[in-house]
């Protein structure tokens, strides 16, 4: 039985997405979860190709990384638009970790895993968040309905709230299926 759920929270970026990552752990902790955060530039996985894989897996960090969201109850995006798509350093992660082999697959990472997207951009960030969805939910996660999407000056206390409050309670759904 699970007493604790597990949110992996992963930041596509440093800059203002790193300050909305902090608020949206802060809403998380305060809902009596625990958080994991991966800072996907920090990272620092090189560019995926069938040649760097041949030369040798990023083994360490990979497997942590995979482990830590095959483990997750629940997934947090933290990522910025990037020319109207989605960023380098996420797309980047997920071809490698769907080079991993993790026991059930690496799929495990995201399949039906409760999953908020949250941005920070200069724009409203509808591309990212449209483009991202579809991959997410390619990858088997069930994205929530209720985003996050700011321009920088944009007060964000009650949609955190709100999509906070939505991603904890599909975790406290499938809390019991989890094992």
């Amino acid at each position: 039985m699970i007493t604790q759920v597990n949110v992996a929270i992963l930041e596509a970026s440093q800059g203002q997405n790193k300050i909305l990552a902090d608020q949206i752990e802060l809403k998380i902790c305060a809902q009596g979860m625990t958080c994991v955060r991966w800072d996907l530039v920090a990272l620092d996985l090189p560019l995926f190709s069938i040649a760097a894989e041949r030369a040798g897996r990023p083994e360490s960090s990979l497997k942590a990384l995979a482990k830590s969201l095959s483990f997750a109850h629940g997934l947090v995006v933290v990522s910025p638009e990037y020319n109207g798509g989605v960023p380098p350093s996420l797309v980047n992660t997920i071809a490698w970790l769907s080079r991993y082999d993790l026991k059930g697959g690496w799929r495990t990472c995201f399949q039906n895993k409760p999953t908020l997207m949250a941005s920070a951009s200069g724009g409203a960030a509808t591309r990212l968040l449209g483009s991202l969805r579809i991959q997410l939910s390619y990858l088997g996660a069930h994205v929530v309905s209720r985003e996050i999407s700011t321009q920088i000056s944009k007060d964000l206390t009650h949609d955190i709230h709100m999509a906070v409050d939505q991603l904890g309670q599909l975790c406290g759904v499938l809390r019991g299926s989890l094992r």
